[in-house]
């Protein structure tokens, strides 16, 4: 399907829904990837020769301007429109799940985590711009097998601070691949909380923590983000790792996730 072809068929687009930029351009980014492949998804046209499926698919080859593979379909029954697509989009997990993955939901958020970190450590994680798509998990597990060992770490740390689950763990991980030392006593430190005195960067995080998860009187609950847990957790065992004290431990949204010290 070329670009070409893809406009003139985007002519005949007479009962669609309204065109999702978003869609457009996760399609398309996917398309350069080189990621798009073909599946029985594609472009489909009545018997009155309507386009009734696939602009979101068509408008991205316009967009990636290069031609892609695609099947189309042809005299599909004229009121068909309104089953289509009304099933439920499979997320990472589904596709973790598919195959074969055991805590799928939490290994889905823990390697989306690991990507975000390495990828777009300057940017939002929330919103279109932090979309990480199935096929990009799926493909960051196999470069990251490790992550599944770090689940019950991850579920340990959540409940001694409050941290995000898969933010703990994805963080653990991060820190377990940049360091050829013995973490034990990290690890230790931010769950136990034992022995620590102050100044220490493991009390410091447990303390911000723990403020975090507190309900002040008359406020409502703090909102937790991954990319804040994910930014402090690294910036306190940098410090711990340096023998570095830690006077305050703080998140600036606009500060980039920090890189984890060797």
């Amino acid at each position: 399907m070329t670009p070409k072809k893809a406009a003139e068929y985007l002519e005949r687009n007479t009962a669609n829904r309204p065109l999702s930029k978003r869609t457009v351009r996760e399609f398309a980014e996917a398309m350069r990837r080189g990621d798009w492949q073909v599946t029985h998804q594609g472009i489909a046209f009545d018997t009155s020769g309507a386009l009734v499926d696939g602009q979101h698919r068509l408008a991205a080859i316009i967009e990636a301007d290069i031609p892609v593979e695609m099947t189309v379909f042809t005299e599909v029954p004229v009121g068909a429109f309104d089953v289509l697509d009304t099933g439920k989009r499979r997320n990472a997990a589904d596709a973790l799940a598919i195959e074969g993955e055991k805590s799928a939901v939490m290994l889905a958020a823990m390697v989306r985590t690991v990507w975000l970190y390495e990828q777009r450590p300057e940017m939002s994680w929330s919103g279109g711009d932090a979309a990480v798509t199935n096929h990009q998990v799926v493909q960051a597990l196999e470069q990251h097998p490790k992550l599944r060992d770090f689940i019950s770490i991850g579920e340990q740390i959540a409940t001694a601070t409050g941290m995000i689950k898969s933010a703990a763990a994805a963080a653990s991980y991060l820190v377990s691949q940049a360091s050829s030392r013995d973490l034990s006593p990290w690890f230790d430190g931010i769950v136990e909380g034992t022995g620590l005195v102050k100044g220490d960067p493991r009390l410091m995080f447990r303390r911000v923590m723990f403020n975090h998860t507190r309900k002040q009187a008359g406020q409502p609950l703090r909102r937790r983000e991954t990319r804040e847990h994910v930014t402090l957790y690294l910036k306190a065992f940098n410090a711990w790792a340096t023998d570095g004290g830690l006077p305050q431990l703080r998140y600036t949204p606009r500060e980039p996730v920090p890189s984890v010290v060797a």
